[in-house]
């Protein structure tokens, strides 16, 4: 168990070093997390299928500064392990994952706001000296102990949890399992409408309805819906830059004084109808 937990440690420390050490590029969400677990632990397919799975859940969950909800890098790495290595199956997985993945967060915030505050004089006295080499050690040696630490829960749940969650799922009754398939089944939705609540508009309230027509009712793939969303976005941004060019016109001409004479009752019904 200590190897399994030690490959836990390496996935969530790839996924967070890098995350947070160059520039977050953003490998530590599910959907590439699931890819890095899925390379470390040997099932890429599998890690990819969970990664996304999760992605869905946490789509419109963004920690930002101190308002965070969940850290779905370690509720990645828990799933894909559970699933792979100790053959639990996919929806119970999901549904630990999620959990791990809130309070896998409180660790998270401890160890930035703690270490945070004994870190930062060792990057201030480092970028007082003006030494390149200085600075570097500070950025990435901060790096290496910050990481590791967001890191612990990976390595410690699969070690001291592994076998006694194993244990668990083998004897819960499949009533009880039926329940996790179903909230397996109801997570992606829940992160669903976190997404579009953030995104919702009246305006935009249309689009909406237009693309669930064309899914449930027309049966169209979800490729083809994505085209049809490009040519409608490229029909809207031509004729958002024509109405943009329009009234720049028209204000050129009224500081020079010339559109109250030369503007015609045609262009003025253009202008209207852009408006």
């Amino acid at each position: 168990m200590l190897g399994l937990a030690l490959q836990a440690l390496l996935a969530a420390f790839i996924c967070y070093y890098v995350q947070w050490t160059f520039g977050q590029p953003m490998i530590d969400q599910p959907i590439v997390a699931g890819l890095v677990c899925g390379i470390v632990f040997g099932d890429i397919t599998t890690g990819i299928m969970i990664g996304a799975a999760l992605q869905v859940i946490f789509m419109g969950s963004v920690n930002v500064g101190g308002a965070t909800s969940a850290d779905p890098c370690t509720g990645t790495v828990m799933a894909v392990c559970f699933v792979t290595k100790l053959g639990i199956d996919q929806a119970s997985a999901i549904t630990l994952g999620t959990a791990v993945a809130i309070v896998a967060n409180i660790w998270f915030g401890l160890c930035f706001n703690v270490l945070s505050s004994f870190w930062a004089p060792v990057t201030d006295w480092a970028a007082s000296t003006g030494e390149e080499k200085s600075v570097f050690l500070a950025h990435f040696g901060g790096g290496l102990l910050f990481n590791l630490l967001y890191s612990l829960p990976s390595f410690l749940g699969v070690y001291l949890g592994a076998e006694p969650v194993a244990n668990l799922i083998n004897v819960i009754p499949p009533t009880v399992t039926s329940g996790f398939n179903a909230i397996a089944g109801l997570l992606p939705c829940v992160g669903m409408a976190i997404l579009i609540r953030m995104l919702w508009d009246n305006k935009i309230a249309v689009y909406f309805l237009l693309g669930f027509v064309l899914v449930e009712y027309l049966g169209l793939p979800m490729i083809a819906v994505a085209a049809i969303g490009v040519v409608i976005i490229v029909v809207t941004a031509v004729r958002e830059m024509e109405n943009l060019d329009l009234q720049k016109k028209i204000q050129s001409l009224r500081k020079t004084g010339v559109a109250s004479s030369a503007t015609s009752q045609a262009d003025m019904e253009e202008e209207d109808f852009f408006a």
